[in-house]
């Protein structure tokens, strides 16, 4: 379990990575998601990451920290069924919106959130 958690990190870091050089691709990813099955589809995959997470804690080199993200997984995905679609898609309409040097900067957080994955397991 915990070869998915490294690899769940390396997506993280290519993620982020391709969103700080081109800040647009985020807009495309976000835009993807803004339907109702969509959202619902992520919550579940956040679920089941955050299962994984959980499961793998115990064999990784910071337990801690993947029981962290393990227990946000589970909180966002939870959170798309809690909020519902029309609040979801009005927040990403929001984040969309914003200017390319600001996605460019939220990029950051998968990138690093990344990174620590990669080291952690």
């Amino acid at each position: 379990m915990v070869w998915l958690v490294k690899l769940i990190g390396i997506l993280l870091v290519v993620a982020g990575a391709i969103f700080m050089v081109k800040p647009v691709n985020m807009k495309k990813v976000m835009h993807f998601w803004m339907e109702k099955k969509r959202i619902y589809a992520a919550g579940v995959i956040n679920i089941l990451i955050g299962v994984i997470f959980l499961f793998a804690a115990s064999g990784s080199s910071l337990p801690w920290f993947v029981i962290l993200m393990g227990i946000a997984s589970l909180i966002k995905g939870a959170l798309s069924f809690v909020m519902g679609p029309a609040k979801i898609m009005a927040l990403i309409d929001k984040i969309e919106k914003k200017p390319l040097k600001s996605l460019r900067s939220l990029a950051i957080i998968p990138l690093v959130l990344g990174i620590l994955l990669v080291y952690a397991a």
